[in-house]
Protein backbone atom coordinates (compact mmCIF):
# COMPACT_ATOMS: atom_id res chain seq x y z
CA UNK A 1 0.00 0.00 0.00
CA UNK A 2 1.40 3.36 -1.01
CA UNK A 3 1.52 5.51 1.85
CA UNK A 4 0.48 9.57 0.62
CA UNK A 5 3.03 12.16 1.89
CA UNK A 6 1.25 15.11 3.18
CA UNK A 7 1.11 18.22 0.83
CA UNK A 8 3.35 20.75 1.81
CA UNK A 9 1.56 24.05 2.88
CA UNK A 10 2.28 26.84 0.78
CA UNK A 11 4.62 28.48 3.33
CA UNK A 12 6.45 25.26 2.95
CA UNK A 13 6.91 25.51 -0.98
CA UNK A 14 7.43 28.91 -0.67
CA UNK A 15 10.04 28.65 1.53
CA UNK A 16 11.44 25.74 -0.70
CA UNK A 17 11.42 28.20 -3.82
CA UNK A 18 13.77 30.43 -2.08
CA UNK A 19 15.99 28.38 -0.84
CA UNK A 20 16.17 27.30 -4.42
CA UNK A 21 16.96 30.99 -5.70
CA UNK A 22 19.54 31.72 -3.07
CA UNK A 23 21.26 28.49 -3.98
CA UNK A 24 21.13 29.07 -7.31
CA UNK A 25 22.76 32.55 -6.90
CA UNK A 26 25.33 31.85 -4.59
CA UNK A 27 26.39 28.54 -7.13
CA UNK A 28 26.18 31.17 -9.89
CA UNK A 29 28.52 33.84 -7.84
CA UNK A 30 30.98 30.77 -7.14
CA UNK A 31 31.51 30.12 -10.47
CA UNK A 32 30.89 33.05 -12.89
CA UNK A 33 31.39 36.00 -10.59
CA UNK A 34 29.30 39.20 -9.88
CA UNK A 35 29.14 40.46 -12.97
CA UNK A 36 27.57 36.96 -14.76
CA UNK A 37 24.96 36.68 -11.51
CA UNK A 38 21.91 38.18 -13.49
CA UNK A 39 18.20 37.45 -12.55
CA UNK A 40 17.88 35.69 -16.17
CA UNK A 41 20.78 33.77 -15.29
CA UNK A 42 19.76 32.59 -11.33
CA UNK A 43 16.55 31.42 -13.27
CA UNK A 44 17.83 29.48 -15.71
CA UNK A 45 20.05 27.75 -13.34
CA UNK A 46 16.93 26.91 -11.21
CA UNK A 47 14.77 26.05 -13.70
CA UNK A 48 11.88 28.75 -12.89
CA UNK A 49 10.06 31.76 -14.40
CA UNK A 50 11.79 34.91 -14.57
CA UNK A 51 8.35 36.30 -12.30
CA UNK A 52 8.66 33.41 -9.81
CA UNK A 53 12.12 34.84 -9.19
CA UNK A 54 11.31 38.24 -8.74
CA UNK A 55 8.56 37.46 -7.08
CA UNK A 56 10.90 36.70 -4.23
CA UNK A 57 13.20 39.07 -5.02
CA UNK A 58 12.15 42.22 -7.31
CA UNK A 59 15.47 43.46 -7.77
CA UNK A 60 19.10 41.93 -8.48
CA UNK A 61 20.71 43.92 -5.80
CA UNK A 62 18.16 42.45 -3.48
CA UNK A 63 18.56 38.59 -4.68
CA UNK A 64 22.84 39.51 -4.36
CA UNK A 65 22.19 40.63 -1.10
CA UNK A 66 20.40 37.91 0.26
CA UNK A 67 23.01 35.90 -1.45
CA UNK A 68 25.59 37.04 0.50
CA UNK A 69 24.58 34.89 3.29
CA UNK A 70 24.20 31.93 1.67
CA UNK A 71 27.96 32.13 0.41
CA UNK A 72 29.19 33.47 3.81
CA UNK A 73 27.79 30.36 5.46
CA UNK A 74 28.98 28.29 2.59
CA UNK A 75 32.57 29.30 3.16
CA UNK A 76 32.21 29.06 7.00
CA UNK A 77 30.90 25.13 6.61
CA UNK A 78 33.59 24.41 3.91
CA UNK A 79 36.32 25.51 6.95
CA UNK A 80 34.82 23.59 9.36
CA UNK A 81 35.10 20.34 6.95
CA UNK A 82 38.32 21.43 6.66
CA UNK A 83 39.38 21.86 10.23
CA UNK A 84 37.88 18.17 11.28
CA UNK A 85 39.64 16.78 8.38
CA UNK A 86 43.35 17.89 10.14
CA UNK A 87 45.80 15.20 10.47
CA UNK A 88 46.89 14.38 14.42
CA UNK A 89 50.43 14.73 15.12
CA UNK A 90 51.11 18.06 13.61
CA UNK A 91 51.61 21.76 15.39
CA UNK A 92 47.92 23.33 15.32
CA UNK A 93 49.72 26.79 15.11
CA UNK A 94 51.34 25.94 11.46
CA UNK A 95 47.92 24.04 10.87
CA UNK A 96 45.90 26.92 11.24
CA UNK A 97 47.85 28.75 8.59
CA UNK A 98 47.51 25.70 6.25
CA UNK A 99 43.41 26.80 6.88
CA UNK A 100 43.56 29.67 6.55
CA UNK A 101 45.59 29.51 3.10
CA UNK A 102 43.34 27.23 1.54
CA UNK A 103 40.17 29.76 3.18
CA UNK A 104 41.55 32.51 1.05
CA UNK A 105 42.55 30.52 -2.20
CA UNK A 106 38.87 29.19 -2.05
CA UNK A 107 36.06 30.19 -4.53
CA UNK A 108 33.65 31.72 -1.56
CA UNK A 109 36.68 33.99 -0.85
CA UNK A 110 37.19 35.16 -4.19
CA UNK A 111 33.31 35.79 -4.91
CA UNK A 112 33.83 37.74 -1.48
CA UNK A 113 36.27 39.96 -2.93
CA UNK A 114 34.30 40.47 -6.18
CA UNK A 115 31.18 41.83 -3.75
CA UNK A 116 33.80 43.92 -2.11
CA UNK A 117 34.29 45.62 -5.49
CA UNK A 118 30.93 45.85 -6.42
CA UNK A 119 29.71 47.18 -2.78
CA UNK A 120 32.63 50.18 -3.44
CA UNK A 121 29.78 51.98 -5.18
CA UNK A 122 26.18 50.18 -3.85
CA UNK A 123 25.96 51.63 -1.16
CA UNK A 124 22.96 48.81 -0.03
CA UNK A 125 25.08 45.39 -1.04
CA UNK A 126 28.01 47.77 1.06
CA UNK A 127 25.81 48.00 4.09
CA UNK A 128 24.73 44.00 4.33
CA UNK A 129 28.77 43.07 3.34
CA UNK A 130 29.61 44.56 6.08
CA UNK A 131 27.69 42.65 8.43
CA UNK A 132 28.18 39.85 6.81
CA UNK A 133 32.01 39.96 7.12
CA UNK A 134 32.14 40.73 10.31
CA UNK A 135 30.44 37.85 10.86
CA UNK A 136 32.87 35.19 9.56
CA UNK A 137 35.71 37.06 10.31
CA UNK A 138 34.42 36.52 13.77
CA UNK A 139 33.80 33.05 13.33
CA UNK A 140 37.07 32.67 11.83
CA UNK A 141 38.91 33.39 14.77
CA UNK A 142 36.85 31.81 17.04
CA UNK A 143 37.28 28.42 15.29
CA UNK A 144 41.02 29.08 14.54
CA UNK A 145 41.63 29.45 18.20
CA UNK A 146 39.76 26.41 19.25
CA UNK A 147 41.84 24.42 16.17
CA UNK A 148 45.12 25.33 17.97
CA UNK A 149 44.29 24.12 21.33
CA UNK A 150 46.82 23.57 23.82
CA UNK A 151 49.26 24.94 24.83
CA UNK A 152 48.88 27.98 22.59
CA UNK A 153 45.40 28.42 23.36
CA UNK A 154 46.54 30.00 27.06
CA UNK A 155 49.09 31.76 25.59
CA UNK A 156 48.49 35.19 25.08
CA UNK A 157 50.12 36.02 22.00
CA UNK A 158 48.57 33.47 19.99
CA UNK A 159 45.26 35.36 19.35
CA UNK A 160 47.68 38.07 17.76
CA UNK A 161 49.27 36.01 15.60
CA UNK A 162 45.73 34.24 14.20
CA UNK A 163 44.80 37.90 13.29
CA UNK A 164 48.08 38.41 11.94
CA UNK A 165 47.74 35.36 9.87
CA UNK A 166 44.59 36.28 8.40
CA UNK A 167 45.80 40.03 7.65
CA UNK A 168 48.95 38.41 6.14
CA UNK A 169 47.42 35.67 4.02
CA UNK A 170 44.64 38.02 3.12
CA UNK A 171 47.05 40.70 1.22
CA UNK A 172 49.05 37.61 -0.02
CA UNK A 173 46.22 36.22 -2.12
CA UNK A 174 44.75 39.50 -3.07
CA UNK A 175 48.14 40.25 -4.58
CA UNK A 176 49.20 37.21 -6.09
CA UNK A 177 45.69 36.15 -7.15
CA UNK A 178 46.84 38.77 -10.36
CA UNK A 179 50.69 39.25 -9.85
CA UNK A 180 52.07 36.16 -8.39
CA UNK A 181 53.05 32.27 -9.13
CA UNK A 182 52.07 29.46 -6.98
CA UNK A 183 55.76 28.51 -6.15
CA UNK A 184 55.89 32.51 -4.48
CA UNK A 185 53.09 32.23 -2.83
CA UNK A 186 53.72 28.80 -1.39
CA UNK A 187 57.47 30.38 -0.78
CA UNK A 188 55.88 33.13 1.61
CA UNK A 189 53.38 30.87 3.50
CA UNK A 190 56.32 28.69 4.68
CA UNK A 191 58.53 31.74 5.57
CA UNK A 192 55.41 32.86 7.88
CA UNK A 193 55.36 29.50 9.34
CA UNK A 194 58.90 29.82 10.32
CA UNK A 195 58.14 33.67 11.84
CA UNK A 196 55.61 32.42 13.77
CA UNK A 197 57.88 29.17 14.94
CA UNK A 198 59.98 32.26 16.49
CA UNK A 199 57.61 34.56 17.56
CA UNK A 200 55.49 31.99 19.66
CA UNK A 201 59.22 30.61 20.90
CA UNK A 202 59.44 27.09 19.30
CA UNK A 203 62.66 28.62 17.43
CA UNK A 204 65.58 31.08 18.16
CA UNK A 205 65.38 34.33 16.42
CA UNK A 206 68.59 33.42 14.09
CA UNK A 207 67.00 30.63 12.93
CA UNK A 208 63.90 32.86 11.14
CA UNK A 209 66.09 32.55 7.53
CA UNK A 210 66.46 29.33 7.50
CA UNK A 211 64.96 27.42 4.66
CA UNK A 212 64.45 23.88 6.21
CA UNK A 213 61.60 22.36 6.86
CA UNK A 214 59.88 23.22 10.37
CA UNK A 215 60.56 20.20 12.82
CA UNK A 216 57.19 18.22 14.00
CA UNK A 217 56.06 18.91 17.29
CA UNK A 218 52.84 16.68 18.30
CA UNK A 219 49.55 19.00 19.44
Amino acid sequence: MTVQQPRRTQAQRRASTRALILDCTAQCLLERGYAATTVSAVQERAGLARGTVQHHFPTRTELLIAATTRVVDLRLEQFRREAELLPPGRDRLQSVVDLAWRDLNSPAFFTALDLWVAARTDAELRERLVHEERRVLAEMRRLYLEVVGEPYASDPRAEILVEFTIDLLTGLSMTAMLTGTLGEREAVVRRWKRALAVLIGRLPSDELLDGSALPAVAS
